[in-house]
């Protein structure tokens, strides 16, 4: 599919939008892409003031009109944390597209404050916290504007397919050197594919989509420590094949504003808008992703351990 989100993103008027690791790379470009479209407010969260400043000041040279708030937020921080940061920061009656886009690749081994192994607290707790959060308000939203096409856009990744057997080792989320980084990381971002299934299934009224950015150039493969993967993705990371930050967000872009009858609720897609391609090379989507158990064992899960952890209250 051809993009331009120039032309194909469509007037935004009256949405409330909310973009996870908006300070650099595909975050940035997505806030700064939809801030041209006229929405009512954008929130994107970051752990660096510094860069937040230029982005809302990027933002509001694009779309003059737009109101533009930063909540300085780190999702490896304790859900009380997290929540504060949002109870003090976000501000609004309704919440029309969440972009869970945050996450680290491949990094040292570690814990998260809370004790969970370090990407799958970053990649996908975090967004689950936030969700525990929000939710609430999206379904409100959904409800009261028919029209809305309210969206939970996950960003995923084909490294879903480094995955360890089994898909989700549920015994050592609280290990910090359980297999490779790469196992890691390809169970973190399973665990997002799994989480947009889930909400379909849970919350039809929110459309929810995971999806794969493809091969983007951005810091995130900066992080990555050494090995041979992670030198050659650095290295490859100069190559022709790989995507602008701006390219890396079309997918992302188009989830979240397409019209709601060309989304599949709960489906995974590579850029741009393809639906659920089987794996291959450089793309598709691992047969364990389609597991409505393994879906449900981790929806399960989250709940426990999100459990106590009350929901924000707007008027």
């Amino acid at each position: 599919m051809k993009y331009n989100p120039s032309k194909d993103i469509p007037n935004l008027s009256g949405k409330v939008i909310l973009v996870t690791g908006g300070t650099s790379g595909i975050g940035k470009a997505s806030v700064l892409e939809l801030a041209k479209h006229r929405p009512a407010h954008i929130y994107f969260t970051g752990r660096n003031a510094q860069a937040a400043e230029e982005v809302v000041r990027e933002a509001k040279l694009g779309g003059k009109d737009v109101v533009v708030t930063f909540i300085k937020c780190d999702l490896s921080d304790t859900r009380e944390n997290i929540r504060k940061a949002f109870q003090d920061q976000f501000n609004s009656s309704r919440l029309d597209i969440l972009i869970a886009n945050a996450g680290v690749m491949a990094v040292p081994e570690g814990l998260s404050v809370e004790g969970f192994e370090i990407q799958f607290s970053c990649n996908y707790v975090g967004h689950a916290i936030i969700l525990q959060l929000l939710r609430p308000l999206m379904v409100r939203t959904a409800e009261a504007h028919t029209d809305a096409g309210v969206r939970l856009v996950v960003l995923s990744s084909f490294g879903h397919t480094m995955h360890p057997p089994g898909g989700i080792e549920f015994d050592k989320l609280r290990t910090p050197d359980a297999g490779s980084k790469w196992r890691r990381y390809g169970q973190s971002k399973l665990a997002d594919i799994l989480l947009a299934k889930s909400m379909a299934k849970h919350y039809p009224q929110i459309t929810s989509v995971s999806l794969h950015p493809g091969l983007v150039k951005t810091q995130l493969a900066n992080s990555v420590d050494g090995s041979l993967i992670s030198g050659a993705l650095k290295l490859m990371s100069w190559l022709p094949l790989y995507s602008s930050p701006l390219e890396g967000a079309y997918n992302a872009l188009w989830a979240a504003t397409a019209p709601k009858a060309q989304i599949a609720n709960g489906a995974y897609y590579d850029p741009v808008g393809k639906k659920e391609a089987k794996k291959g090379q450089s793309g598709g989507m691992a047969d364990i992703a389609r597991d409505a158990d393994l879906a449900d064992r981790l929806w399960q899960w989250t709940e426990e351990e999100l459990k106590g952890l009350e929901a924000l209250s707007f008027k």
